[in-house]
């Protein structure tokens, strides 16, 4: 029998306590939920449905359910929707964890493709696609069947060379390599379709095939004073920081990606060997890595001071109620460019200096080091050392300004 909106309020409620919420903000969302119950009483509505909220929202705001998507609401408007979602969330799964908003602009399908949208979905976790590398895929397929509604098209099987012109031309001023995922990601989707029988042609010959190698462009990296300066601008004195520090501190001395980062877990730590083994997000692919010092001591002040009580078996997690583990499009890089501001350091725009980078600069250290690509190869967790060799590429002007002393960088003065 499913429960009456009164009495999923009070489950709501109550387990927003028990996950840590604070009674201030409990006290807001009692008095939405007194609003909305006040409408279900005059409207004689007994249970909760998102359509019950989004007519509530309209009746109140103005808001038509048709819009209901949290983007350009005034605050008191996003604030209460936000909190109707949390009611929805817990309708569906009987949890208040992990009830986001949705995405402004959420995407949605034009009608005449949603076998295919489906279809290319499925094929993508077949593929077992990480999360953020299926949005990679993902988001050109997404642009491109928005482009065929606007030319007026509903059959994938029209596809013609010249439609593929029209659609590639809107990226003239990209750059060569994010023109060729772009090319990569419609053909991927093509193909995708004709192994589903989806689509009875085969429009993916149409597209050239567009190989641009690693070793085309040299990776953006640190030099060992931004990077001291980076770990120095961060306040280790507060929960948040002694996270912040830790998580940077994990890339910086042992190149983790951010997806494996995330998904860190307590389990993972060998503190008596000394070492962290992991299953590789990205790569499936298991990693040993010893767990060097300055990175136990600041996980170990992180876990004992600053991370707040949760069930969540990840060892870095949000500091904000429920206290959940990040999600797996967390922007860890805001994070970064914060400390970077704090910090002072000036970044060249034509560089990309996201947490990426400073897995490089770990690989430039190692290799200037003297140690073999192979040794490199291993710690970075790549398959073999020719993918770790296309990130040891470097400008020797810029390394002769800036002379590499890892001792300099990574110094543990505990």
């Amino acid at each position: 029998m499913a429960l009456s909106l009164a009495q999923m309020v009070d489950e709501v409620l109550a387990a927003l306590a028990q996950h840590g919420y604070s009674a201030e903000t409990i006290k807001r969302y009692t008095t939405t939920y007194r609003g909305l119950m006040a409408y279900a009483n005059q409207y004689g509505i007994t249970e909760y449905t998102e359509a019950v909220g989004g007519n509530y929202l309209n009746e109140r705001y103005g808001v038509k359910p048709k819009d209901w998507l949290g983007e350009g609401l005034p605050p008191r408007t996003t604030e209460t929707w936000y909190r109707l979602v949390v009611l929805a969330h817990y309708q569906r799964t009987g949890s208040v964890v992990g009830a986001v908003r949705r995405l402004k602009g959420a995407f949605v399908c034009p009608e005449p493709f949603t076998d295919a949208y489906r279809a290319f979905g499925a094929f993508c976790t077949r593929k077992q696609y990480t999360v953020l590398g299926k949005q990679a895929l993902v988001k050109p397929v997404q642009t491109w069947l928005r482009f065929l509604e606007d030319q007026q098209i509903s059959d994938l099987n029209q596809t013609d060379a010249a439609l593929l012109t029209a659609f590639l031309s809107r990226y003239s001023g990209h750059s060569p390599y994010y023109l060729a995922t772009i090319v990569s990601s419609i053909r991927g989707f093509f193909t995708a379709l004709a192994e589903a029988e989806v689509i009875t042609g085969h429009p993916w010959t149409m597209l050239p095939q567009l190989h641009y190698p690693r070793q085309a462009f040299i990776p953006a990296s640190w030099t060992p004073a931004d990077v001291q300066r980076l770990l120095d601008a961060m306040d280790q004195g507060s929960p948040i920081g002694k996270r912040d520090y830790a998580l940077l501190l994990v890339v910086v001395r042992l190149g983790l990606r951010a997806s494996d980062v995330r998904n860190l877990t307590l389990a993972q730590l060998d503190w008596s060997g000394k070492r962290l083994t992991l299953i590789q997000t990205k790569t499936k692919r298991p990693l040993e890595l010893p767990l060097l010092e300055d990175v136990g001591w600041a996980l170990i002040d992180y876990l004992k001071h600053g991370r707040p009580h949760t069930a969540a078996q990840q060892i870095f997690v949000n500091h904000r109620a429920p206290y959940g583990r990040f999600n797996d499009t967390n922007a860890l890089q805001r994070r970064l460019h914060k400390y970077m501001q704090f910090a002072g350091l000036e970044i060249p725009r034509d560089e990309h200096r996201g947490l990426h980078s400073l897995r490089s600069t770990l690989a430039r250290t190692l290799w200037e080091q003297g140690t073999p690509l192979p040794v490199i190869s291993d710690v970075w967790g790549h398959e073999n050392a020719q993918s770790a060799r296309s990130y040891l590429r470097i400008n020797l002007d810029a390394l002769r300004r800036c002379p590499v002393d890892p001792e300099a960088v990574f110094v543990d003065e505990r």
